[in-house]
């Protein structure tokens, strides 16, 4: 999909959005797709530990290539994760081949744990867009707190490998950029500061195009995240959730959501083993959600009611970090 044509749509979904239509006249931009509803940890900052095992699957493959030839003429991304580890699936490869040839872009987060050299080298080689990183700690004390299970060396040396092989290959793709959350209640913040001015040095000369800082949030009240930060957020006024204007989620078994942050699936609008992704998203479910929030009544709206990123600094309506990513890594040379 050209550029011009997704600014041309982003446009459509801001004023639909900011008009708080119910009802809009253009089709999803973006998905989740649940590759594995699997994990490998048990991190202490995520639901994923305390989901029931019959919750959690790999999404068949033929129901992917369902899900991409379907949307292959609207849907300008996916993020091939939600809620457990993506690099768990046997043919995450091929999935992202897949989307590729389709002219889909194609994100993965991970935890890195399970990368090794031929697994680091098919992914750079297979067209992969952009690729994220969750290390959550400078330190092997702090980062073995979060991610319960992993080793910290082991993962940190996975990913400067993961670096390497990039470099070596003289490979833009896939845009890399590792994601920390300063959490840590042993922790200062100016600890936190001299931890990752040292920490960024294994990073020297290598591709690594971007370094976040990320803050905790409460999956949809899952999570008691008590924290300065939450105290703040809880200051700020309900704002219209941006998910439901212009993305889905898809459950590896392929019922479809609103929203990435509905762990457990409350809000189900639809199955893509039955429905069109299009009628999905003007189905007669979701209009309801968005006239919910149109309305400011959302008080009997789960996880909706308890989710602390409806409560965010706005610009013009739109939840200043998305408009800085969309400014920042949508437009960007691929």
């Amino acid at each position: 999909m050209k550029k011009i044509k997704y600014l041309s749509r982003f446009f459509l979904i801001y004023f639909a959005y900011i008009l708080k239509k119910q009802k809009v006249n253009y089709s999803p931009v973006k998905l989740w797709i649940e590759t594995s509803a699997r994990c490998n940890l048990q991190c202490r900052l995520c639901v994923n530990k305390d989901m029931p095992v019959n919750m959690k699957g790999d999404m068949d493959f033929n129901l992917y290539k369902k899900i991409i030839d379907e949307v292959k003429d609207y849907v300008f991304e996916i993020n091939l994760f939600h809620r457990g580890e993506p690099l768990l699936h046997p043919q995450i490869i091929e999935m992202i081949e897949y989307a590729g040839k389709n002219n889909i872009k194609t994100s993965l987060h991970t935890n890195g744990v399970l990368l090794n050299h031929e697994l680091s080298g098919r992914l750079i080689a297979s067209g992969l867009n952009m690729i994220s990183f969750s290390f959550d700690g400078y330190t092997k004390a702090t980062y073995e707190k979060n991610r319960v299970g992993a080793v910290y060396e082991n993962t940190l040396k996975n990913i400067i490998d993961f670096l390497k092989i990039k470099k070596e290959l003289n490979s833009v793709k896939p845009f890399t950029s590792l994601q920390v959350m300063e959490f840590d209640e042993e922790i200062s913040t100016k600890q936190f500061l001299i931890q990752k001015r040292e920490f960024t040095k294994n990073f020297i000369n290598l591709p690594l195009n971007k370094f976040i800082i990320r803050t905790p949030h409460n999956w949809g009240g899952l999570l008691d995240i008590a924290s300065a930060a939450k105290a703040e957020k809880n200051k700020i006024k309900l704002m219209n959730c941006t998910f439901p204007w212009y993305a889905l989620t898809i459950f590896y078994d392929g019922k479809v959501y609103p929203c990435p942050q509905d762990f457990y699936g409350e809000l189900q609008v639809g199955d893509v083993n039955k429905d069109c992704i299009k009628l999905i998203f003007n189905n007669e479910k979701i209009q309801d959600i968005r006239k919910s929030f149109a309305n400011k009544k959302t008080d009997n709206l789960s996880p909706c009611c308890n989710c602390d990123r409806c409560r965010r600094d706005t610009f013009l309506g739109v939840p200043k970090e998305y408009l800085g990513i969309f400014l920042r890594d949508s437009l960007r040379k691929d």
